[in-house]
């Protein structure tokens, strides 16, 4: 039986993945990098680090999976977007571990962005890759996009309709969150900590132009009231998440606006239980179809390389 391997190496997670000829997850492992305490991040020469560390750990956890099979094909994310001024170094620890497995094997190898993966993770469930244009919201640590997607023969053409000026959610929250002194990503930390509030507070207003939104000011005005000692975790993590969503409602309005009908939503901010809910709720009022990555999937995974790989070994594109 022939398997396919995805590997994505990102700011936040050293990600494999396994699927099976029916597509499906065989085996899935990641490692979250490690962050200093009081830390929003670390840097590029870290991350690699810890990726080179990382990786023949998880692979050695695939072996079992393997019994009997064969790796087919491997797909993995090389750079942040499919545009020529993407390059981030971590996803050099990953790309070179692939080139490598896949010369040794004698495999095919397919490389995508790591957005592309996020989009495909959500799309493997459903057991296709659609030939039709689509909508794509990517929220995560680093990019808040609305994009427009369309397959093409090296993944997925995708361009930019709209999204932040400045920070992203995922920045904002994290901010937020390290002020509040939850642990880096606090994204996580930051909605346990909401759920116990009250879901009802207002969040700030979000400026937006052209479609473009910007979270620096109510970051900002976040900021000032944790320093002064007058903010309430609980009510300031619902106050956020609030914000958050009202910056993301002027960008699907502008969605809208452009004809927007099918939403594929990915990110690890939309792992987030209350922006899912609100999505979800948006989307029935106005008749918009949305498809959400799988529990588990939204956040940084190698399911989308991996379904890349099986995707193009079995002859659809």
């Amino acid at each position: 039986m022939n398997l396919y391997l995805g590997i994505d190496t990102s700011c936040y997670t050293t990600s494999v993945c396994l699927l099976g000829e029916d597509g499906r997850v065989v085996r899935d492992e990641r490692r979250i990098l490690t962050v200093p305490s009081g830390g929003r991040g670390i840097s590029q020469s870290q991350m690699v680090y810890q990726h080179t560390r990382n990786l023949p750990e998880l692979i050695e956890r695939l072996r079992p999976a393997l019994e009997g099979s064969r790796i087919g094909a491997i797909g993995v994310t090389h750079q942040p977007r499919r545009r020529e001024d993407s390059y981030m170094p971590a996803f050099l620890a990953g790309w070179g571990c692939a080139r490598s497995l896949a010369a040794m094997l004698q495999v095919p190898l397919y490389c995508i962005s790591h957005q592309e993966n996020h989009l495909l993770a959500a799309l493997r469930p459903l057991g296709t890759v659609p030939a039709d244009p689509f909508t794509g919201l990517h929220l995560s640590g680093g990019t808040t996009d609305l994009l427009y997607a369309v397959a093409d023969e090296e993944g997925l053409s995708i361009s930019r309709i709209g999204g932040t000026s400045d920070i992203s959610a995922g920045q904002f929250i994290d901010r937020v969150g390290v002020a509040l002194g939850f642990p880096f990503p606090a994204g996580v930390h930051l909605d346990a900590m909401a759920r116990k509030g009250d879901m009802d507070i207002k969040g700030s207003r979000v400026f937006c132009r052209d479609g473009e939104i910007s979270y620096s000011g109510p970051e900002s005005q976040a900021q000032r009231q944790i320093a002064g000692g007058t903010a309430d975790s609980c009510a300031m993590s619902c106050w956020t998440l609030k914000t958050v969503w009202n910056g993301l409602q002027e960008l699907l309005d502008a969605g809208l606006a452009g004809g927007m009908d099918k939403l594929v939503a990915v990110g690890g901010v939309m792992s987030n239980g209350f922006l899912r809910s609100q999505l979800l709720r948006y989307a029935g009022r106005h008749h918009v179809r949305v498809i959400l990555a799988p529990d588990g999937y939204s956040a940084d995974n190698a399911s989308g390389a991996a379904f890349w790989a099986f995707w193009k070994e079995r002859g659809h594109l």
